[in-house]
């Protein structure tokens, strides 16, 4: 690469080798330069997170997604059990997932799951609207997929002086950079990545639960925004120096408008809510369902089986469909096609190969109504471009997809008029097992290849009720 460019300016100059030579020094410590600036960045970031250890798969389980094996067609009755495939969690909502081999399973589902929301600023500067901070996601902002997450926590011989082990780890976001590579960023990229093709990002730092030292050196306080059509509260963690320097370069990357703030709000325990459609039944949850920044249950399971069926469906150009487009919780394989929309309860039972210790319990969940679609599952999550079918010559542009192909054969009830077909299930854990599990001081974990044993079967309709509390 060095070479090539060198050769470049040495056909360009067309001096004396003294000049090459003198080329050749200046070259060399622009280099150093560069090196030194980089290693500086990188051992800055690698000293933040020194006390901490990075949380998640490197290699996905669902890597082979579209082979046949998963097929298992509508009204089939396929040998073996039903197992949990792949785990995954979105810290922020409408973000990139972390997947994971593990998981622990909480009252407002998986730990660190949707915990994270960003947020927008509407009518900031005109006076004929009013101000209001409301989410903001992929439904408006494709581009919002391409944010990538890391989770890091502390381990046990963490340094329990550090400021992000005090604050229970963190989240590392990053981005592409709006602004391209500059002079020397493509050297940088190489020197980083190994990858001469590597792009520029940008990278922030989010401590998980600010401490009350850092609520009161950032003035962190409480804000609240519009998640649909229901109020959410968080800290507004916008103020951390860390995330404010990035904001602007986020707002960029997605286009948000000059009349629009941007920041980023953490859910807290105080600012959980109880879901307030679909509800459980006391008898088997305990206590009402409640969730942070989810858009209405804790917990969404789907079933690559179901995918394939819809895929099959698709147009030809639209085919295979990335079963990570409907951003699931719990990937199973192993029932038919469909199968979960007739499930109302089942038990996880410990089957994987997870050797870390948990509560010797199996986790019980109530599955309350069909997951109705949106818009979201149309945009690609390796590219951050919906995605549409080939238009007939009389069209300027296709049908969005999957949507279109959800609508005309995924419309299975008429729960939810507004739905753009339904895919996946709904779902609520059972107090009975975290109760357990805290009586054993142990975590309700869910793992990678743990067994589904369906308990109860029943009809669903979205927008009923187990229990009108």
């Amino acid at each position: 690469m060095f070479r090539d460019i060198l050769q470049g300016l040495q056909d360009t100059l067309k001096t004396s080798t003294v000049t090459y030579g003198v080329i050749n020094v200046m070259l060399l410590l622009s280099l150093v330069s560069i090196l030194v600036i980089q290693n500086g960045n990188t051992s800055t970031t690698r000293k933040k997170l020194k006390h901490l250890q990075r949380i998640g798969l490197s290699t996905s389980n669902m890597a082979d997604q579209y082979e046949s094996k998963y097929d298992a067609p509508e009204g089939t009755t396929p040998e073996g059990s039903v197992r949990i495939k792949a785990i995954c969690i979105h810290p922020i909502k409408s973000c990139g997932r972390i997947e994971l081999s593990r998981a622990l399973l909480t009252k407002t589902g998986f730990m660190y799951d949707r915990c994270f929301a960003f947020a927008t600023e509407l009518g900031k500067n005109n006076p004929a609207m009013e101000t209001k901070w409301r989410f903001i996601c992929q439904r408006t902002k494709p581009a919002m997929s391409q944010i990538k997450t890391e989770l890091w926590l502390p381990h046990k011989e963490s340094n329990q002086h550090d400021p992000l082990v005090q604050a229970g780890g963190c989240i590392v976001v990053s981005f592409p950079d709006p602004d391209g590579p500059g002079r020397f960023d493509d050297l940088r990229s190489f020197f980083h990545t190994g990858n001469r093709s590597a792009k520029p990002e940008v990278r922030f730092i989010v401590p998980l639960q600010p401490t009350p030292a850092m609520l009161n050196e950032y003035k962190i306080q409480f804000k609240t925004f519009g998640i649909h059509s229901r109020d959410a509260k968080g800290l507004d963690m916008g103020t951390i120096p860390s995330v404010a320097k990035a904001l602007p370069k986020l707002k960029k990357y997605l286009r948000i408008t000059n009349d629009q703030s941007l920041t980023l709000l953490r859910c807290t325990p105080d600012t959980l809510v109880r879901t307030d459609r679909n509800l459980a039944p006391l008898e088997h949850i305990g206590t009402p369902s409640v969730h942070g920044y989810t858009d209405q249950q804790p917990i969404n399971i789907n079933s690559l089986s179901s995918v394939h069926a819809v895929s099959a469906l698709l147009p030809t150009e639209n085919q295979p469909l990335n079963a990570l487009r409907f951003r699931a919780n719990i990937w199973i394989t192993g029932a038919p096609a469909f199968d979960e929309e007739s499930w109302k309860r089942y038990r996880i039972l410990p089957k994987g190969s997870d050797a870390e210790p948990r509560a010797a319990v199996a986790p019980t969940v109530s599955v309350v109504c069909r997951t109705s679609r949106c818009t979201m599952p149309n945009v690609n999550p390796e590219t951050g471009v919906p995605s549409a079918d080939n238009p007939p010559p009389e069209k300027k542009r296709g049908k969005p997809q999957p949507s279109a192909t959800l609508v005309r054969y995924r419309t299975v009830e008429d729960g939810n008029k507004s739905a753009l077909g339904y895919l996946g299930m709904h779902c609520v854990p059972e107090d009975r097992a975290l109760q357990m599990a805290e009586e054993q001081e142990k975590g309700l974990y869910v793992a990678v290849g743990d067994e589904i044993e369906v308990l109860e079967r029943g009809e669903h309709l979205y927008g009923s009720t187990g229990n009108d509390y």
